[in-house]
């Protein structure tokens, strides 16, 4: 029970992280780095922190069997690349409450992915915190209110396509983690979508703009260790003890987050369908951990 309680709260940190990832993205977009640039660099700068640390203190951790490299292939660049590249630019389209909240659709395509590869059941309160937290979802972006207009069409793709990728993290994370730490499965995840997204970034770009701006790096930096190092290493390890579904309803607190930054430092507007769907994510959580309780 207390596994099962630590992995509720390392999935609400990790969320919170990930719900303040924003504000990055906005600074390093003054930079005028591109989606895929940023991403690229922050998952490369974790990526040398994880295999730094793996390589001093356990450096068992960094073999994998070749069998399983297909896993790590589809977590790194189906998942990781290109779900961080889609949230970025969701973000430069609409707001940061509105990316964070379609991302947030994500716990839906968990949950039809988990029914056939995990056995996983459905049940009445689960769906309940689905449904919940995808009318929060809705609120929150505008979806119901005159604030329609912020969203884009564009915007509104890459915001579900962000969400199905994300979905997939769960999947395969879940997956690896019957044979493999969760540090492992970070750091080649961080590695594989780094590289991969070497192929279709401005890799050059990126070095030009931290050797005329190194506050440029020192931002990259930070944002690889509070919005990808950390943030993943909690979740992943949540992944051991809950079912994939229910991390990702219990993972929608960062639209709650990504709203109060949204309006406190970049005085987005709030209103009173944002509060409804604030109030509707934070009552799916309540539904599933009372239910756990």
């Amino acid at each position: 029970m207390k596994e099962k309680r630590l992995s509720i709260v390392y999935v609400i940190l990790a969320a919170s992280m990930w719900g303040a990832i924003g504000v990055s993205i906005r600074i390093l977009s003054q930079f005028h780095f591109s989606s895929i640039q940023m991403v690229v660099a922050r998952l490369f700068v974790a990526d040398i922190f994880l295999f730094g640390f793996l390589s001093v203190t356990d450096r068992k951790k960094l073999k994998v069997e070749r069998k399983d490299i297909k896993w790590f292939l589809g977590i790194g660049i189906f998942s990781m690349l290109f779900f961080n590249t889609c949230y970025c630019i969701t973000v430069q389209l609409t707001s940061l409450s509105i990316a964070a909240v379609l991302l947030y659709t994500s716990p839906v395509f968990v949950m039809l992915l988990s029914i056939p590869v995990f056995k996983e059941k459905i049940t009445r309160y689960k769906l309940s915190a689905i449904l919940l937290s995808v009318i929060g979802c809705a609120l929150v972006s505008g979806i119901f209110s005159s604030d329609i207009g912020q969203i884009t069409e564009k915007g509104l793709w890459f915001g579900v396509c962000a969400a199905i990728g994300y979905a997939f993290y769960s999947i395969f994370a879940r997956i690896l983690l019957k044979k493999y730490h969760s540090l492992t499965i970070i750091s080649y995840t961080f590695l594989i979508a780094s590289v991969g997204g070497a192929f279709i970034g401005d890799v050059p770009g990126i070095v030009e703009i931290c050797v005329k701006a190194p506050i440029a790096f020192v931002t990259i930096i930070v944002s690889a260790l509070i919005f990808n190092v950390i943030p993943y290493i909690l979740y992943t390890k949540a992944l051991i003890n809950m079912e994939a579904s229910r991390a990702s309803v219990i993972a929608s607190v960062e639209p709650v987050v990504a709203t109060i930054i949204g309006v406190l430092i970049f005085s987005e507007r709030i209103t009173v369908s944002t509060v409804l769907g604030i109030v509707c994510v934070l009552t799916a959580i309540g539904i599933l951990n009372g239910k756990q309780n």
